[in-house]
């Protein structure tokens, strides 16, 4: 959820320690059943969040009404800058120090979840596994779940209203297909007398809205980014070249944004930028910001057909509370009645994607009222209409991490060429692939495009 990122590094070294220290040979069965039998266990037991202020407000309220009806159980719910936690729950694992439950990102989880330190889910906890957009992605490794999905975010369009009345068009101008959509973000930049970028008509200026977009062009082309055993990259592809060069070209042929400047989200909240193309996480400073009402708007995001086939592009999914294996059955079975109580529900499936301004993982449920009351700025709407459409990836894997940054630095700032870059850091990553001692949770395969 947030901007803010753990050292790659760092992380990287901590899930090594983590993948050969694992405690847990095998899981507890549970007899588990909504409001069947008393819980057993008594106590206080942790839970782990990363701030995000919505959200907690509203744990706490469901944290309040568990232990009201489960007298002698405390959950003592903590909450740690997004930065920290990655590594604290690692390091806490290996200490065997961690909390009962936590919430756990889709970036973090899978590397946690393959070094055995995470509890599934018992089979019976929901009663709308089926309906769930997530369900055979989670399921992909082992056919378990270990999580939780609140929602998905993927990239969308964002604009300033006043800016694009300036210009004579208006949200329902943007165009839906890229050759036309960057012929309108040109028409909104505006230059210096030296012609220089002075403001960006749609910026791209972050790191992950330039990488999610890489990958949103290469699935949107119907391109893969491994192969079908998910052993091998594919970064050097037609179709991942192709997605390169169009990020390349809109810095340093077409001039919509330039690297020089600060990043997109400061550039637009300042009203430096008449748009920016990134995940609809963004839209939260928005929707907090009541100086903002009425003067921004969103729409989905551009593809090469100008339709969602054959896809859209990646989807995020916002991954929420996860239990620890190394806990008793009893302490496990009182952390799963509470996430029975946060999440088993329409009505909390609806308050859980408000909350994050996401469509939700039921998506059967979008066109509930709720959603169209409560979406400033369209961007549930946005980004909703597009899930259909779009790849869930499954794990990223944390060392290409390092490759991916090198590849984006050498071909925007050093303005190096797409394929030779790709070449490069394909043959050196596919090495660290073969290398690895566990393979990566690759669903992108998984995706089957709607017939229309």
């Amino acid at each position: 959820m947030s901007n803010q990122k753990l050292s790659r590094r760092r992380f990287l070294g901590l899930s090594a320690a983590a993948a050969g220290s694992v405690f847990v040979s095998s899981f507890p069965r549970f007899a588990f059943a909504q409001d069947a039998a008393p819980l057993t266990y008594k106590g206080t037991s942790d839970f782990w969040d990363w701030e995000f202020a919505p959200r907690q407000e509203y744990y706490k309220q469901l944290i309040g009404e568990w232990q009201d009806t489960h007298p002698g159980i405390t959950l003592n719910y903590t909450t740690f800058p997004y930065g920290d936690l990655g590594t604290k729950l690692l390091t806490a694992n290996e200490a065997k120090q961690n909390p009962a439950i936590s919430n756990v990102h889709s970036e973090w989880r899978p590397a946690l979840q393959k070094s055995g330190l995470l509890a599934p889910y018992p089979d019976d906890l929901f009663t709308d596994y089926d309906k769930l957009a997530s369900t055979p992605f989670l399921r992909a490794m082992d056919g378990k779940i270990y999580t939780t999905t609140f929602g998905y975010y993927c990239n969308i369009n964002f604009f300033n209203t006043d800016m694009l009345k300036e210009a004579g068009v208006t949200i329902s101008d943007v165009p839906k297909s890229w050759k036309d959509f960057v012929e309108f973000a040109k028409n909104l930049t505006k230059y210096d007398a030296n012609g220089n970028v002075e403001r960006p008509g749609v910026g791209l200026n972050h790191y992950y809205s330039q990488r999610w977009l890489w990958q949103d062009l290469i699935y949107q082309a119907g391109g893969f980014l491994y192969d079908e055993e998910g052993k091998k990259a594919l970064w050097d592809s037609d179709e991942s070249v192709a997605a390169l060069q169009f990020i390349a070209d809109w810095y340093h042929v077409h001039k919509i944004d330039d690297p020089l400047l600060e990043r997109h989200f400061d550039m637009f909240q300042t009203e430096r930028a008449a748009g920016f193309i990134s995940h609809g996480y963004w839209a939260g400073d928005l929707i907090s910001d009541t100086t903002w009402d009425g003067k921004w708007d969103t729409t989905s995001l551009a593809t090469w057909s100008g339709t969602g086939l054959p896809a859209w592009g990646m989807v995020a999914p916002e991954e929420g509370p996860a239990v620890f294996a190394n806990y008793p059955a009893e302490v496990q079975t009182a952390m799963f009645s509470f996430l029975q109580h946060a999440l088993g529900s329409d009505e909390k499936r609806i308050k859980w994607a408000l909350i994050h301004a996401i469509p939700t993982d039921r998506v059967d449920l979008l066109d509930n009222q709720a959603f169209k009351d409560n979406d400033k700025g369209n961007v549930i709407r946005s980004q909703g209409a597009t899930i259909p459409y779009r790849v869930n990836p499954g794990e990223q894997p944390l060392e290409a991490d390092t490759y991916w940054r090198e590849m984006l630095d050498r071909v925007i700032t050093n303005k190096e060429e797409p394929k030779a870059v790709l070449t490069d850091i394909t043959k050196r990553f596919n090495e660290t692939m073969a290398a690895a001692e566990k393979p990566y949770l690759i669903t992108e395969r998984s995706y089957v495009a709607p017939k229309s």
